[in-house]
This record gives structure tokens, C-alpha cells and sequence, in this order.
């Protein structure tokens, strides 16, 4: 049995030179761009003429492909200088000498095309596999119609986590400058009553009344220490205590020289003054 077959009983036949089809077996191409070159050059070798206009709707129908597949494989075609074109983008067509051709597709710094031009998501355009790979990937979308009720699964549906009830902390009446003027007794100036709440809000302690009453019981014992309570308010904010002890003011203005004298409850019967002695008479 020999593969010869005689010519002549054919319905025709392509001629092609010895250099294009050694050159054809030994050129690097993936699949697709090889199918566009055989394509072209069945259109123009095989018709005995140098270019013929090919659109990619054409190529497209010769090599069972999509247009923009078609489109890119002849513009990676015309990159390598296997193929080249007469006029623009709408020219024509032809194989060009093989001294020309980019056996081997050099790797740029930089693609001159896209990632998905050599994807392996093109597929032929038969009717049997005309769609993408992710084309029959969505089981799960309500516009697939084309199954089969019984055959069409739906996800289960996600509970949502039960709500946590937000706990909210009980509001209590804002104890402010107000209520201290208010039960101000011993007269401090509102500017140390406003630099006072200041410090105590920058170290994050609470000011209630119950907090005002105990200041004001220091101040009463400063007071009685002979300590005006504006001078201990001033004390206390320019040392940067939050609240203070009478003892703490004392110790502070003593150990600086400050402590102002204190004055004596009952009379000196001890000073130079005789005039009591006088009236008294003679013992």
C-alpha cells in the first residue's frame, strides 16, 4: 500500500515551494497562529497570487475561530514577519520570503498584548463547544435556564448571626460648671473651676457631686489651716493633681517657703502688754 497519491485524479491541488513548507515544520507558533498562517496561505499560494484581502470575519470561518482570536493571531503573524500586509489595517494579505520570518518569538520587557490573546479559554466555534470554560460554571445563577429543574442546585442560604443587642450605659444627669457655681461656698473663681474639670477630664476621672463635696471638705480643713481655697485650687492645678488632701498643700507650700503664718485664736498674755496688770491692783 504506498501514500502517493496520482494528481491527476484529484479535484486540485496547492503548490507549495520547498523552503515555505520545510519552514513551516520548523517555525515556533502556537496552534491557533499556525492555523491562521495555513489558512492564508491556502488563500494565496493555493490560488497562484502573491496578497488577497482576508477579514478576520473570513479567517475566522476558514479556521473555525472567533473574530478577535482571528485578530490577534494575524497581528502576532505580522510581529514576526511571517505574514505582512499591503496598505492598512484593512489591506491585504500574504506570506512573506522566508528570510524574513521570526523563527523564534522574542520575550519583551513589555507584552504588546493582552494575557487572555493566548488563553485557554478560546474554544472552537462549533455548536457542540461554542462558550468559555467559565461559561458552564455557574450552577448557582438564577439566569441558567437551561437546566433542568430537578438538576438546578441552589445554595443554602446563609443565617445571618443573630444580632447582638447593644447595651447601652445607663445616661446619668452630667454633674458640669453649673452645679458646682451653683454650691459654690467658698467663692473660687470659675476659671479654676473650669481648668479643675479640665485636668480631671484629660486623666479620665469622674466628676460628680459626690467628688465636689469631698473637695470642698478639704477646702473647709485648708481654710482652717489658714489656706485661702482659691490658693489651694491653684495648688492642686499647677502640681497637676486630680483631687488633694489638706496635708498634701500644706507639705507642698512648706517645703517651698509659702506656708503663710497662722494666726492666734485666743490673746497673748504673754506679749510686753502690762495694762492688765495694771487695773488689776497690786497682788
Amino acid at each position: 500500500m504506498t501514500n502517493i497519491i496520482p494528481l491527476r485524479n484529484t479535484g486540485g491541488f496547492t503548490r507549495m515551494d520547498n523552503s515555505i513548507m520545510e519552514s513551516l515544520a520548523s517555525v515556533d507558533l502556537p496552534a491557533r497562529e499556525f492555523r491562521v498562517l495555513m489558512a492564508v496561505a491556502r488563500q494565496t499560494i493555493g490560488y497562484q497570487i502573491e496578497t488577497k484581502r482576508l477579514s478576520a470575519d473570513e479567517l475566522g470561518k476558514l479556521t473555525n475561530m472567533r473574530r478577535d482570536v482571528v485578530s490577534k493571531a494575524v497581528s502576532h503573524l505580522l510581529e514576526r514577519r511571517i505574514i505582512f500586509r499591503v496598505g492598512g489595517s484593512r489591506g491585504e494579505l500574504g506570506i512573506s520570503p522566508v528570510a524574513e520570518w521570526a523563527f523564534y518569538d522574542e520575550k519583551k520587557d513589555r507584552l504588546s498584548e493582552t494575557k487572555s490573546s493566548h488563553s485557554a479559554q478560546i474554544v472552537s466555534l462549533r455548536n457542540d463547544a461554542s462558550e468559555t470554560k467559565t461559561a458552564t460554571c455557574f450552577l448557582y445563577s438564577k439566569k441558567n435556564n437551561s437546566l433542568p429543574s430537578e438538576e438546578v442546585v441552589t445554595p443554602p442560604a446563609k443565617s445571618k448571626p443573630a444580632s447582638k443587642a447593644k447595651t447601652r450605659k445607663p445616661s446619668t444627669a452630667g454633674f458640669g460648671l453649673a452645679h458646682m457655681q451653683a454650691d459654690n461656698r467658698h467663692a473660687i473663681p470659675d476659671q479654676l473651676l473650669r481648668d479643675w474639670i479640665a485636668l480631671r477630664k484629660q486623666k479620665r476621672a469622674a466628676l460628680s457631686e459626690t467628688v465636689w463635696t469631698a473637695l470642698n471638705a478639704e477646702l473647709d480643713k485648708c481654710i482652717e489651716a489658714g489656706i485661702t481655697a482659691e490658693t489651694a485650687m491653684t495648688e492642686a492645678l499647677v502640681a497637676g493633681w486630680q483631687g488633694f488632701k489638706v496635708d498634701w498643700i500644706i507639705n507642698r507650700l512648706t517645703t517651698e517657703g509659702r506656708m503663710p503664718a497662722r494666726q492666734a485664736a485666743t490673746p497673748d498674755f504673754y506679749s510686753g502688754d502690762t495694762r492688765w496688770a495694771n487695773d488689776l491692783g497690786p497682788l
